[in-house]
């Protein structure tokens, strides 16, 4: 839909200081869920001419919004009133400092996050300009929005949700991937070019509505742990696993200051599986600072192993995941492996199961406002992630001979070209993948 056809539904005028409804506040427009199950309570960030609050308001939503440029106040409320849509409540001021935001448990926050970088040389932004349009802040406004969450827990619901619109290429300094290394989900809701930019706009929200994990002391692997209600997700956590499951039948043998996790998920039934743990070991690799070998190796630049990611059915609907990564490096079977500390020697165990548990939520949970991932929105995600390790000169022997890795299909296999013939592999004893070959 185009901004013309837009401003037959909201009249809309902008001084010349406030950010005008354009291509980016329309993409985020059609992003935003219409109010359901119980959820109505709404925020937006940054409100500028009021168009995202005034769509908001049209689906049904409650509706409050802020702007720390008080002409941005002025021209919500003007355009608000003129529109038809005088309930919403618009104040002026930042999200960290109007204090009953603190105890506002919204539903839902929305932010067309500033994407301007600060320029090394003139002309400069007006202050107010600066701090509407700019992505200041640690790590940038995402981060130190999710920081403020993390410290007031009222201002969002248990089961709340926060929709940004980020700018994704060039790189700014928000990353939407900075909310699963703090344990929130980060889903792709639906991505853009425009010129020669990328926009994405992601979903964030704590896992599994704050549900805990069931913690126990010692067992032989937690993928035998026995949940005995399987409705909806559990996951339990192993301070000691003795005998975990590695690939081709072999043990893993756990760190005792690694993570031993397994998550249970009900109704599970006709998805992908191959790339669904293709896609599910490429994220979590990636928010540890490794790599991911194909199918389910997380690994380092050397590529020694650091830890893997198992699926198995149980029944016709019921997916166990197992997650075992160790913190230290020891060796395997007479192979040494690597371990998380090496890279995030600060970093405990329930730190990097919080980050696993974000990533589990990102592909499988089902959200009271949002449709579940389609995996062909990852494809091109699990393809990069795989394709970074066999451009470094990984050799691959397919039944002995020497091979190539050329593509991935959509259920998750590796294509293999060999002698002038492509083959699709989904057999992970069928190939041998070597050392980096530097010749």
């Amino acid at each position: 839909m185009s901004a013309s056809e837009y401003d037959h539904r909201f009249v809309v005028k902008t001084p010349k200081s406030v950010y005008p409804p354009r291509e980016d506040t329309l993409f985020l427009a059609r992003c935003i869920p219409e109010p359901k199950n119980g959820l109505k309570k709404a925020l937006e960030i940054g409100s500028g001419s009021g168009f995202l609050s005034m769509t908001l308001a049209a689906k049904g939503w409650k509706v409050t919004s802020i702007d720390v440029n008080p002409l941005a106040v002025a021209a919500t409320k003007s355009n608000t009133q003129e529109n038809g849509y005088p309930d919403i409540h618009c104040m002026e001021g930042s999200f960290d400092e109007i204090e009953c935001l603190q105890e506002g448990m919204f539903d839902l926050i929305i932010w067309n996050l500033p994407y301007l970088t600060i320029p090394t040389s003139g002309p400069h932004l007006e202050p107010i300009e600066e701090a509407s349009m700019l992505d200041l802040g640690t790590n940038g406004w995402s981060s130190e929005l999710r920081s403020y969450l993390e410290s007031h827990q009222n201002m969002l619901s248990r089961t709340g949700c926060v929709l940004l619109l980020y700018r994704t290429y060039p790189d700014s300094p928000s990353k939407p991937e900075d909310w699963i290394k703090s344990g929130w989900t980060s889903r792709k809701m639906s991505q853009k070019t425009m010129g020669d930019e990328m926009l994405s706009v992601y979903s964030h929200w704590r896992p599994w509505g704050g549900l805990k994990p069931i913690q126990i002391d010692t067992i032989k692997s937690t993928m035998d742990y026995d949940f005995m209600d399987r409705e909806g997700v559990q996951r339990v956590i192993a301070n000691t696993q003795i005998k975990g499951r590695g690939r081709r039948g072999k043990d893993w043998i756990s760190d005792p200051d690694g993570l031993a996790a397994t998550w249970c998920i009900a109704g599970q039934n006709d998805f992908n599986s191959g790339m669904f743990q293709i896609v599910l070991g490429a994220m979590i690799s990636r928010s540890l600072g490794f790599e991911l070998k194909w199918p389910n190796d997380i690994i380092d630049a050397d590529l020694k192993k650091c830890g893997g990611i198992m699926f198995s059915m149980e029944g016709e609907k019921t997916l166990k995941i197992g997650v075992g990564i160790n913190k230290t490096p020891q060796p395997i079977h007479g192979i040494q492996t690597t371990g998380w500390g090496v890279v995030n020697g600060d970093m405990g165990k329930r730190h990097v199961f919080n980050m696993a548990d974000a990533c589990v939520a990102t592909l499988f949970e089902s959200h009271p406002l949002f449709d579940i991932v389609s995996i062909e929105d990852y494809l091109q995600f699990a393809w990069c992630s795989l394709s970074k390790v066999i451009s470094r000169g990984i050799t691959l022997h397919y039944r002995g001979d020497l091979a190539t890795v050329s593509g991935l299909t959509s259920q998750g296999e590796i294509i293999v070209a060999q002698r002038g013939s492509v083959t699709e592999v989904c057999d992970l004893d069928e190939i041998e993948w070597g050392s980096i070959n530097l010749g």
